[in-house]
Parts: structure tokens; C-alpha cells; sequence
């Protein structure tokens, strides 16, 4: 089971946050006095976030038996520990705006990403799968977002911001956080680490990267701060950078919603994936309507990643991905790009516990983990922890796809082979 999610503005703000950063946590009543107090808040000097490049491989089949490999670099950054709680705080106000607001709109429905819904991805994208099975004949349109968070134009966002919470413009205090957001300044990780002859072990072992001084004097000074100068762009991983994106969408969210359910389609959209299933229509109206309504938010569409699936009897001619799930009309899979992934993270993971620490008391480290990898990489997941296989399982489970059960059969020889190669 996961963690119940805070219900009150406060207990967003006081959550734990287990990494290391520029300060320490926040005790509970200084928590309360800052985020609490408008003035503090509008006060408050924030630290640079700390940016980690997370390196994720990308695989695409272009024949048989032929997969072309890509590396996508996405750049994590982590709020300092009281910038986080105060993003917490003005982020469970403004979802409580953007949920009454979504409701006078009827898009309770049509957005579902980073919201409190009670379904996983699964769930949605099988809701969207039987929806094309009582709709033939019918098109599925699967649009694509190009740098979606690092395209949300400022003065945009401001005025949405505004909008949302029945202002012409925004609070001293919420200005602070916009402009915190906007403005952003970052360190990369690395470079902080060398610049204070620190390993990346004993990053698990202090409570802050540095103090005061040496952050004026190594990481200011030294200028590894790197600030965000254009007029577009805010940082993904923040505690308030999902609610904003979503509010930013308020206007073509409600403009898709009226043009496709117009035409007795279903629109769907989770963060920068859009999702139009109309009935057998002509589809280049609404392509361009996503494309223009996109612009108008100075969004850019990603033409080449752009699918469209024709649903008529048997299988579609072109398959559907979506949410990590591939359905060509007659079974759901997974998307090959996900298995190769995992097959990818189960080398390394074999290969990291190799060439760490060979024996310990004359037994091979490998020999003594080979608990540990069953449970990252077969089916043998304890029952409150995670794995692919977890999901996995609930994915076969909830769409019925034999396909599903099917897929990953040659793991166990694979996992098998490389731990006693």
C-alpha cells in the first residue's frame, strides 16, 4: 500500500525528504512558521536547486529482429529542504483551486495525470482501450509535447496562476514562488561534489552538502550556479512543477475536450501525452486543432512521434501506445521499448554486484545477493516492495492480455545466466 497523501497544506510541507541538499530540514514549527506566513514566504532567499542528469535508454524496433538504441537525457532537479516545503504548501492550495476549477469545467475526467484519482497508469489506458473496442470504426490520435516543462512560457503561467486563484495579479507571496520557479537557478551535482572534494558514498553519511560559507565561497563564487535567463521554462522534479503544468493547460484542455466530445470522441491527457480517439472521421481538423491550440500556449508538437491508428475490425493498422501499454486491437502488450529497459537494467544490476567487494568471510558477495537480485528482477518481489514484475502482473491481470504473461517468459533464463556467468 502507498503512503495516504497529506490533507492539509501543512502536512504536504512537513513531509520527510530523504536526500541531502544545501540545508538540513526543517523542524515541524519552523516549518509552520515559514510556509504559513505570507510574509515569510515573500522573504525568503531560496538556494539553487541541485540538477542530476538521469540518462534513460531508448529503443526502437525498425525491422525484424533489429532495435535502434538512443540515450533521452532528462535533467532532475531537488528543491533545498525549505524551498520544497513552501512549493508543498502553495502546491496543495493551488490543487485545491485546480480540482474546483476542473469540476466547473467537466474536465474531472480528461486530465489524469498528478492527481489523486485511485488508478495507476494500467487503469487509464485500458479505460481508453475498451473505449476504441465499443467505438469501431474509429482513429486514435497519440500526441507528443517537446520539452514540455522547459517550454511553459512565463508571463502564461503567471497569468493562469492569477486566473486560478481570482487575482488580476499574483500575491507577494506568490509571486516569490513564481518567480523562485521561473528564475530558477541549479547546481549541477557533480560539479558541486569535485568542487567540495566530496564522494558520491558519503553523500549518504552528512546532513547538508555544505554550510553558509562554503556555499558563497565554493559553489557561488566558484560559479557553478547556472540561472534560467529566458522567458519560458520551469524545473521538473519540484514539488509545485506538475500542478503548474497541468493549470497551464487549463485552456486547451477545455478547447480539446469541447472539439472531440463534440464529434462523440474521448480526449484524454496525462502531462504532455495527449490521447484523441474520434469516430471514422476525417482526422486533419483535430491534428491541427492540437497543433494550433498548442502553439497558442508556444507548445510545439513532435510531428515524428505523432500515431495515428485506424480501429476497425480485427487489428488496427497501425498498434496504439499508450501508458507504457500497446494495443493493436485485438491484445494489449507491453511496449517493447520498456522490456528492453528492464533487460538493460537487469545487466547492470548484475554486473554492478560483481564488481563490487568480491568475498566477505570466504563467500562471493554475488552468492550472498542473489536474494537481492531475485527480488529487483524475477518475480520473487517481496510484498511491500517494487518491481517491474509487479507491475507487470497488474498489467496482465486488469487487461486479461495472455500476451502480457507471455512476454517476459525468457527472463528467468536470462537473470540465471548472467548471475553464474
Amino acid at each position: 500500500m502507498g503512503k495516504e497523501p497529506p490533507k492539509s497544506a501543512l502536512e504536504a510541507a512537513r513531509l520527510t525528504r530523504g536526500y541531502v541538499h544545501f540545508d538540513t530540514p526543517l523542524s515541524h514549527n519552523d516549518c509552520k512558521l515559514l510556509v504559513s506566513d505570507p510574509v515569510a514566504v515573500t522573504r525568503h532567499a531560496f538556494y539553487p536547486f541541485i540538477r542530476h542528469d538521469v540518462v534513460r535508454n531508448k529503443f526502437k524496433r525498425i525491422g525484424p529482429g533489429q532495435v535502434k538504441r538512443s540515450k533521452k537525457i532528462r535533467d532532475i532537479r531537488y528543491a533545498a529542504h525549505a524551498d520544497a516545503a513552501i512549493y508543498a504548501y502553495y502546491n496543495f492550495t493551488l490543487m485545491e483551486h485546480y480540482e474546483q476549477r476542473l469540476k466547473a469545467l467537466g474536465l474531472q475526467a480528461n486530465v489524469i495525470a498528478f492527481r489523486a484519482l485511485g488508478k495507476s497508469n494500467v487503469d487509464f489506458a485500458q479505460e481508453a482501450f475498451e473505449w476504441i473496442d465499443t467505438h469501431r470504426p474509429c482513429f486514435a490520435l497519440g500526441f507528443d509535447v517537446k520539452d514540455f516543462f522547459g517550454s511553459l512560457d512565463h508571463r502564461l503561467l503567471r497569468s493562469q496562476w492569477a486566473d486560478l486563484i481570482d487575482t488580476t495579479s499574483l500575491p507577494d507571496d506568490h509571486y516569490a514562488v513564481f518567480k523562485s520557479l521561473t528564475r530558477h537557478a541549479s547546481v549541477e551535482l557533480i560539479a558541486a561534489r569535485k568542487a567540495l572534494n566530496l564522494s558520491r558514498s558519503i553523500l549518504k553519511r552528512i546532513d547538508r552538502i555544505c554550510g553558509p560559507v562554503e556555499f558563497r565561497t565554493v559553489i557561488r563564487d566558484g560559479g557553478l550556479i547556472e540561472t534560467n535567463r529566458r522567458a519560458c521554462g520551469i524545473p521538473q522534479g519540484s514539488p509545485i512543477s506538475a500542478a503548474l503544468s497541468n493549470i497551464y493547460m487549463i485552456p486547451f484542455d477545455t478547447k480539446l475536450k469541447a472539439a472531440v466530445e463534440g464529434l462523440g470522441g474521448l480526449y484524454r491527457r496525462y502531462c504532455d501525452d495527449i490521447l484523441v480517439i474520434v469516430p471514422d472521421t476525417d482526422v486533419v481538423p483535430i491534428y491541427q486543432l492540437v497543433k494550433a491550440e498548442l502553439a497558442a500556449l508556444k507548445l510545439d508538437m513532435q510531428d515524428a512521434k505523432t500515431v495515428k491508428s485506424h480501429f476497425e475490425a480485427g487489428k488496427a493498422d497501425v498498434p496504439l501506445p499508450y501508458l507504457g501499454l500497446t494495443y493493436d486491437g485485438a491484445q494489449v502488450s507491453l511496449r517493447a521499448s520498456g522490456i528492453a529497459r528492464f533487460y538493460v537494467k537487469m545487466r547492470r544490476g548484475v554486473a554492478q554486484l560483481r564488481h563490487a567487494k568480491r568475498k566477505d568471510g570466504g563467500v562471493a558477495l554475488i552468492v550472498q545477493r542473489r536474494r537481492r537480485l531475485l527480488n529487483r528482477y524475477s518475480e520473487h518481489t517481496p510484498r511491500d516492495g517494487r518491481s517491474y514484475f509487479k507491475y507487470v502482473k497488474m498489467a496482465a491481470r486488469k487487461t486479461n492480455s495472455t500476451a502480457i504473461k507471455h512476454q517476459l517468459r525468457a527472463h528467468r533464463r536470462r537473470l540465471k545466466s548472467l548471475i553464474e556467468d
